[in-house]
C-alpha cells in the first residue's frame, strides 16, 4: 500500500479530501489527517447517513488520534445513528469521568435522550451543560432545554427558558421568534402581546419584535393593532420584505387594497420576483373588480411558478368575470389536475361550466364543492340560482333548504329562498324565511329586487316590509 503523510492537508479543498479518503477506503493509499479534518469527513457521512463509510473514517481516525475527545465524541454519535443510544450514553459517561469540565459531552447525551424521546432526561443532561459551556453554547443549550419542555407538554417552563435567554441574547432573533410561537400554539396570546410591549420598551428598533407583535395581534383578529406593529417593523428597519409583505396582508383585510398593494409592491422591490406577492397584488385589484389588471399579476406569478394553486384559482375567476369562458375552464383544469379536491376552484369551475352550458358538468362540481365545504354558503346561492334558470324548481328550492339548514340563519340564503317560495306560490314559506333574513340583515333586503326586479312593485311584498 502507497503510504503518502500529507500534513498540510487542511490546505486541499473537500473535494480533494474525500478522494483522498476514498483512496484509503479501497486500500490505495494512506493520507494523515489531523482532528479537525477527520471530524468534518465523519459529520458529512452522518448528516448524509452513510454510516458504512462513517464507520470506516472513524476507524481510521482512531488509529490516527486514539485519544482525541472530539473523535470519540463522533464515536458517540454514529452509535446513536445505528440506533444504540443506551451503549453511546455509556461510552459518554464514561468520558464525562476524563473529561469533568467539558460541555460538549452532555450536550451530545441531551441530544441522543432528545432524539429517543426521553424530554426529562435531555432536559437534565443540558442543565449540566450550562454549568461548563461558554457564551457560544449556551444560546442553543437553553433553546433546547425550551424545545424539551415544550415535548413534555409544559409550555409555561418553555417560555421561561425562552425569557431567560432573550434576557441575555436580546439581539438574537430565534429566541424571539421561537417564544412568539409557544404562546401562539398555546394559546396564550395576551400574555404573548404583554411579552412583546415590555421588550420593545427596552429595545423599541427591534423590528423582528415589532414583527412578532404583530402576528400576535393578527392571530388574535386585533388587524389595527397588527397594521400598528407591522408598521413599525418597516419604520425600524426599512428594508424587511417580510414586515412589508405581513402589512399588504393586513391593509387587504381591512379593505385598503391600494395601501395593500403599495405595501406588495416595496416586497417585491427588496425580494424580487415570488408567485405569492405577485398572487396577492392580483387578489387586491380582483377585490376592486379591476379583473384585467388582477389577470396580469396572476399571469406574473404563473410565470414565476406554473403550479401556484393560488394563482392559479385567482386566474380561473379573473376569467371568467371577464366572459373568458373556454380559458377559464383550460386554466381550471389545470389546476383541479394539480389539485382535484380544492373547493374554491371546483366552485369556478362550475361556474365556468354553467356558462359554457355544460350543466351536468356543472351540476356535478357544485355538489363535490358542496361536500368538500358546506361551510361555504355561496355555493348554494349559485347552484340553485343555476337550478332555477333551468326551470329545476323544486331542486333549486330543496338545495337552498339544505344551505340553511347547514349554516342557519344566512341572511343571504333566507332573501333568496323566501324569492324563490314567493314566485313558487308559497307567500307564507316566502315571508318567514324574508323575516328571518331581515331580522338579521335588513341592509341586505335589494338582493330580493336583484333577483327579481318585479319584486319592487309587487303591493303584497310592500305591505310585508313595511311593517318593519
Amino acid at each position: 500500500m502507497k503510504e503518502d503523510f500529507d500534513p498540510s492537508f487542511e490546505n486541499n479543498n473537500n473535494e480533494e479530501r474525500f478522494v483522498k479518503l476514498e483512496d484509503m477506503f479501497s486500500d490505495s493509499a494512506y493520507y494523515y489527517f489531523d482532528v479537525a479534518e477527520w471530524e468534518g469527513m465523519i459529520e458529512y457521512y452522518l448528516s448524509i447517513l452513510k454510516l458504512d463509510k462513517a464507520t470506516k473514517a472513524l476507524n481510521f481516525a482512531k488509529n490516527q488520534h486514539p485519544s482525541a475527545l472530539e473523535i470519540s465524541l463522533k464515536e458517540a454519535e454514529l452509535l446513536s445513528e445505528k440506533n444504540n443510544p443506551h451503549q453511546a450514553i455509556i461510552m459518554l459517561k464514561k468520558l464525562e469521568v476524563s473529561f469533568p469540565f467539558d460541555a460538549d459531552i452532555p450536550t451530545l447525551m441531551g441530544e441522543i435522550h432528545s432524539r429517543f424521546a426521553e424530554p426529562l432526561k435531555a432536559i437534565n443532561c443540558y442543565k449540566s451543560a450550562l454549568k461548563k459551556c461558554g457564551e457560544e453554547e449556551e444560546f442553543h443549550i437553553l433553546l433546547q432545554i425550551s424545545v424539551e419542555c415544550q415535548n413534555l407538554d409544559k409550555p409555561n417552563q418553555s417560555i421561561y427558558w425562552l425569557k431567560k435567554l432573550i434576557k441575555k441574547y436580546p439581539d438574537n432573533i430565534e429566541g424571539l421568534y421561537e417564544i412568539a410561537m409557544v404562546y401562539e400554539g398555546e394559546n396564550q396570546i395576551k400574555k404573548g402581546i404583554e411579552f412583546f410591549n415590555e421588550f420593545i420598551e427596552q429595545f423599541p428598533y427591534n423590528h423582528h419584535a415589532w414583527f412578532n407583535l404583530g402576528n400576535l395581534h393578527s392571530f388574535n383578529r386585533n388587524l389595527e393593532g397588527a397594521l400598528h406593529a407591522y408598521e413599525y417593523s418597516v419604520v425600524s428597519f426599512s428594508e424587511f420584505s417580510s414586515g412589508w409583505f405581513n402589512k399588504g396582508s393586513i391593509l387587504a383585510r381591512l379593505n385598503q387594497f391600494d395601501k395593500a398593494i403599495e405595501a406588495f409592491t416595496v416586497t417585491l422591490e427588496l425580494e424580487g420576483p415570488s408567485a405569492p406577492t405577485y398572487t396577492n397584488i392580483g387578489e387586491c385589484y380582483e377585490e376592486v373588480e379591476d379583473f384585467a389588471r388582477a389577470m396580469e399579476f396572476y399571469q406574473k406569478a404563473l410565470d414565476n411558478d406554473n403550479q401556484y394553486s393560488d394563482a392559479i384559482d385567482g386566474a380561473a375567476s379573473c376569467l371568467y368575470m371577464l366572459d373568458q369562458f373556454d380559458e377559464a375552464l383550460a386554466t381550471c383544469e389545470i389546476g383541479l389536475k394539480q389539485l382535484p379536491e380544492r373547493a374554491g376552484l371546483l366552485h369556478t369551475y362550475a361556474e365556468v361550466c354553467q356558462g359554457l352550458g355544460f350543466f351536468k358538468e356543472s351540476k356535478r362540481a357544485y355538489k363535490k364543492v358542496i361536500k368538500i365545504d358546506s361551510d361555504n354558503w355561496e355555493v348554494f346561492l349559485d347552484y340553485s340560482g343555476m337550478l332555477w334558470e333551468n326551470g329545476q324548481i323544486e331542486d333549486a328550492i330543496e338545495v337552498i333548504q339544505s344551505g340553511i339548514s347547514l349554516q342557519g340563519k344566512v341572511a343571504e340564503l333566507n332573501y333568496r329562498a323566501g324569492s324563490y317560495l314567493y314566485m313558487s306560490g308559497d307567500k307564507t314559506g316566502a315571508f318567514n324565511h324574508w323575516n328571518n333574513a331581515y331580522q338579521k340583515s335588513p341592509g341586505l333586503l335589494n338582493q330580493i329586487f336583484d333577483f327579481n326586479d318585479a319584486f319592487k312593485n309587487d303591493a303584497e311584498i310592500q305591505e310585508f316590509f313595511e311593517q318593519f
